[in-house]
């Protein structure tokens, strides 16, 4: 049976690469360092893997940020949020976010229908339900940061997008500034990053709410490196750690290089 598993995941995997040119490797994991007021405190796992959805082949991808055990006595965080997109148009056809940040709690599911041009949205624990248009483009916010990956962006410009967030449809302006170089954990030389200041942040990826400055890499990848956010009583710090699974071997982390410079 898992032999039979591991071949029927490869043919779904080869027969998902037919139909998307992605500008991502399917398989590919992203770890990030979360840290509060200079603190470490969490990580965050970003995922992309390929999954069946009612029948269908759907692109996948997932986010769960969890506190380190030394602060979940302090203030517990283990959130998940996770869009599923149609392979062949990259739209979203299900976004769900399930928070867990101290005693705070939010489970939500948004399903988008393109023909309609609406989105219909459920809390799954009060049972509160709402519809509301969305545009022929309409995307959430993780998909939209996977297909911004597609987009290589120009220093010293502004762009508008429109993305759906907290069961609305925000106008996000986007203000491009200079490339600069990032640091990172196990890579000897510092990432070039485009610094970029989103005029609205949007609820509920890394830190639940705040104001954002963000850094993403200028290869063909273009992956967040590095990501300020000011919040209550704070400033979270967000860093790239880790980059596992297919792709450009330059992104490769080893955890023998880890264990060196400890």
């Amino acid at each position: 049976m898992k032999q039979y598993c591991c071949v029927f995941l490869i043919a779904l995997l080869a027969a998902f690469s037919a139909v998307a040119d992605l500008p991502f490797p399917i398989g590919e994991e992203l770890v990030y360092s979360v840290s509060w007021n200079g603190i470490p405190v969490a990580h965050s796992t970003v995922t992309t893997s390929v999954d069946l959805f009612e029948g269908r082949e759907v692109l996948a991808l997932r986010v769960r940020t969890e506190t380190a055990a030394f602060f979940n006595h302090i203030f517990k965080v283990d959130d998940h949020i996770e869009s599923l997109i149609d392979p062949e148009t990259f739209l979203p056809i299900q976004f769900t976010k399930n928070m867990k940040e101290g005693g705070y709690r939010c489970h939500e599911i948004t399903r988008f229908d393109f023909d309609a041009k609406m989105a219909h949205y459920e809390h799954q624990t009060n049972g509160t339900k709402k519809e509301y248009a969305i545009d022929a483009d309409t995307r959430d916010i993780l998909s939209f940061m996977y297909f911004m990956r597609s987009e290589l962006l120009e220093p010293e410009s502004t762009l508008n997008y429109r993305v759906m967030s907290d069961e609305k449809i925000y106008d996000l302006i986007l203000h491009t500034d200079e490339v600069e170089k990032i640091d990172l954990p196990g890579y000897e030389k510092k990432i070039p990053s485009l610094r970029m200041v989103p005029e609205t942040m949007l609820d509920g990826l890394f830190v639940r709410k705040g104001k954002a400055t963000l850094w993403v890499s200028r290869d063909p990848r273009r992956l967040l490196t590095f990501c300020k956010v000011k919040v209550p009583f704070g400033r979270a710090r967000i860093k790239l750690r880790e980059v596992t699974g297919p792709g450009d071997d330059f992104w490769i982390t080893e955890k023998k290089d880890e264990d060196d410079e400890k």
